[in-house]
């Protein structure tokens, strides 16, 4: 009859061997995923829409400095990804604390000191509903716009978004 030290150290062996077989699965699953070829982009996932017909090729969604008439200082625009994980290196707190922060995404305005999160959730919202079938074409690539309004400057994102439109358009 074995003690309970070897009934202890049996389970201890199960668990770690159990443990290996996930990481062992984990591991080769990636390495599927990876060696498999991404699925071509859709044609629109090359552009970003700007709204009001405006489309700007990917190749120049870069950082743009929007001058509006109501500011003295220009509006800094930002191309991000919506995913929480997306690649926005301008996460971090704007220069100036009172610089308003505003996410223009899929014809959402998004301000306020939750913008970030708000946009998270429309963007897993519309991932969610990509998955499911339920509105298209998934949202993997697409793009938002962030803009940083200085402080002390009265224009608002439509005006910011209009100025942008004008630039490329």
């Amino acid at each position: 009859m074995p003690t309970r030290a070897t009934r202890l150290i049996n389970a201890d062996r199960a668990g770690l061997a159990a443990l290996c077989l996930l990481l062992a699965l984990s591991v080769s699953v990636r390495v599927q995923a990876y060696g498999n070829p991404a699925p071509p982009e859709p044609a629109d996932a090359v552009a970003v829409d700007l709204g009001d017909g405006v489309v700007l090729p990917r190749a120049e969604a870069v950082r743009r400095l929007v001058w509006t008439g109501t500011c003295r200082l220009p509006v800094t625009a930002d191309f991000v990804e919506p995913s929480p994980h997306g690649a926005d290196t301008s996460l971090a707190a704007p220069r100036d604390p009172n610089d308003r922060v505003a996410y223009v995404y899929r014809g959402w305005t998004l301000e306020g000191p939750r913008a970030a999160m708000q946009l998270s959730v429309l963007y897993f919202m519309r991932r969610t509903g990509a998955v499911l079938g339920m509105n298209g074409a998934a949202a993997r690539h697409e793009w938002a716009v962030k803009l940083v309004v200085p402080a002390g400057c009265d224009a608002s994102p439509e005006e910011a978004m209009a100025a942008l439109r004008r630039i490329r358009g």
